[in-house]
């Protein structure tokens, strides 16, 4: 991999590690009961930054040369590229973890009649995002020889992605329609009425 490729994906990440960790740390209600509209607002925030890092990500594979520049025959184009392809999959698993699920789990639990079966839903949604881009990153693993084959586990997980933007809008109905106070506070949010602009 290219030295100043490596140096601006690390320097990125860190960047997108430590804004996140620094939203997160302003509050941490895990196992705790919070306001409805608190939680909204929390959880809301959270699948924000979350879509955030992962369109970050996409926009690094978009821009980066490797998959535009012409191949000169060399083994090193080949191996930077499905080395590219991993880090993207590896960074999309890590974001899901680290401040989707994480940030769900430090919302708390909403303080309503449905809230832990709320919560219970949208956790549930972030835990299979996890597992299909899990899923995905077995498919580069199980021995990718050629680009076409790194590309096509991107494709995985790309699919992964896109479908699980459609489910978590679905997730958020779905919890808003087992409570009325829950549905009201997302509706007051305006963490919530941002991500609900972005259309899946």
């Amino acid at each position: 991999m290219r030295p100043w490729l490596l140096a601006v994906l690390l320097v990125g990440g860190l960047v997108a590690i430590l804004g996140v960790t620094a939203v997160v740390a302003n509050s941490d209600n895990t196992g705790e009961t919070v306001s409805a509209s608190r939680w909204a607002d929390d959880v809301c925030g959270s699948v924000g930054a979350w879509e955030g890092q992962l369109e970050a990500i996409g926009d690094e594979l978009r821009e980066s040369n490797y998959g535009a520049h012409r191949n000169d025959g060399g083994s090193g184009d080949s191996v930077e590229r499905r080395i590219f392809v991993r880090d993207a999959i590896d960074r999309a698993i890590q974001a899901t973890r680290d401040t989707l699920r994480e940030g769900l789990k430090r919302a708390g639990l909403p303080d309503t009649s449905g809230g832990v079966a709320s919560a219970a839903v949208i956790r549930a949604w972030a835990l299979k995002t996890e597992h299909d881009l899990r899923v995905a990153k077995q498919t580069l693993r199980n021995d990718v020889d050629t680009n076409s084959q790194a590309a096509a586990a991107l494709e995985v997980a790309v699919n992964a992605l896109k479908q699980s933007a459609v489910n978590g809008r679905l997730a958020f109905q779905q919890a808003g329609s087992r409570d009325t106070d829950l549905a009201n506070a997302f509706g007051g949010s305006d963490n919530c009425t941002e991500l609900m602009k972005e259309q899946p």
